[in-house]
């Protein structure tokens, strides 16, 4: 017997919270840093880089982040147990803090050592390993 699919229920899975509030406004920097980088510097190739190198793992994850909440959301704005996890997962911001910078490290030595100490994957299964404990914690506690 698995965990039944996300769907409707009894928890309200609004976007007017102060976690979703901060999930879009830090995306929003985030495209808002590349696009005066591309409008103020537009022949800066390794100011791109830079940026790429520094923001790429957090963009990965907060567009990652802001697509679900969203599309839990607008699927079922009162949801199950599932979908009241999912949602709490990300909204608590516990696995993003987590998640992103172990993520980036990981990802920094990887490139600075040119593969040669291959960290990434391992980093992004312990995020993988982070998310599921923390919907776990939110499936199993009372709401």
């Amino acid at each position: 017997m698995g965990l039944p699919p996300p769907g409707s229920g009894p928890y309200s899975l609004s976007l007017e919270t102060a976690g979703f509030v901060v999930l879009a406004v830090s995306l929003a920097l985030f495209v808002l840093m590349f696009l005066v980088l591309r409008s103020y510097h537009p022949n800066r190739k390794r100011g791109l880089e830079g940026y790429l190198e520094g923001a790429g793992v957090s963009l990965v994850f907060l567009v990652f982040a802001f697509v679900l909440v969203v599309a839990i959301a607008a699927h079922d704005p009162h949801g199950n147990k599932t979908s009241y996890a999912l949602y709490t997962t990300v909204l608590t911001g516990y696995w993003l803090a987590f998640a992103i910078p172990v993520v980036t490290v990981a990802s920094s030595i990887q490139a600075r050592s040119r593969g040669a100490i291959p960290w990434l994957i391992p980093s992004m299964i312990v995020a993988a390993l982070m998310f599921v404990g923390l919907f776990g914690y939110y499936y199993l506690a009372p709401a």
